[in-house]
Order: structure tokens, then sequence, then C-alpha cells
């Protein structure tokens, strides 16, 4: 095995400008941003660690919203306990925010138009939607 060429390979990665571009998910969410646009919607028991839905969460008028704003506090939620984001349909309707049917063809909507992703049985807010969901939300 020629070791120093695995050095040499090594070194220029370290040293590669290009390497700053490659970011993980998880690290690329400004969690102050995030924490902004949860902040007045959900809260989290601290025992729990189940959602509180608080008043303003119940005035959001659309279902989609509805669901953006559930996904988004699923990410900060499992960014803060470190475990899986986002959340199965099933837990979703267990919360009753909206009927269940509402719920399955809000969720088909937000994901064919990619503004939510799947993962597995679970549906995530991809993090560079947090700006833009900030923006429509926090005025």
């Amino acid at each position: 095995m020629n070791y120093q060429l695995i050095e040499k390979n090594y070194m220029a990665t370290q040293n590669d400008p290009l390497t700053s571009l490659f970011i993980n998910d998880a690290k690329s969410v400004d969690r102050e941003q995030l924490a902004s646009l949860v902040k007045p919607f959900l809260s989290f028991d601290q025992e729990t660690k189940e959602f509180i839905f608080l008043p303003a969460f119940r005035e959001i008028k659309g279902n989609m919203e509805k669901i953006e704003i559930l996904l988004t506090g699923a990410k900060a939620r499992s960014l803060y306990l470190n475990e899986l984001d986002g959340l199965e349909p099933g837990k979703i309707i267990s919360f009753e925010i909206m009927p269940a049917g509402s719920c399955k063809s809000s969720l088909k909507k937000l994901y064919d138009d990619r503004k939510i992703k799947k993962q597995d049985n679970r549906y995530v807010i991809p993090a560079y939607r947090i700006p833009e969901l900030l923006k429509q939300f926090i005025k």
C-alpha cells in the first residue's frame, strides 16, 4: 500500500476550498431562525417532549400551512434531542389538527409540490425552506 499517496490525497482534501461546500442537513439549519419560526406556534413538554399547540397554531387557516409548521417543530425537536427528523402520517393525524382525509391530501400536495420530503415513512421539512417559512409566517 502506498501510504505517501494516501497521505498526499488526505492533505489535499483537507486544504481544498471546495471542502467547505459540503455540509450535512442538520448542520445547515440556522437554529435561531428555526426557533423564531416555531416559538409562536408550538412548545414542547419538558418531561414528555410532546408538542404543545399554542393559540397561534389553531389560528393558522390552511391545512398545508399547519403541516409545514408542525414539521418545522418536529425538525426543531429532533435537532435538540438528537433524534430522527420528521413525523409519520399517523402521528400527524393523531394530533387531530384537521380531519384525517385533509391531512393525507395536504401531505400529498406538499410532497408533490416538493415543499416537504419523505424519509422512509416520515415526512420532513427541508432545511432550505426555513427562511421562506419565516418570511411567510413571521411578519
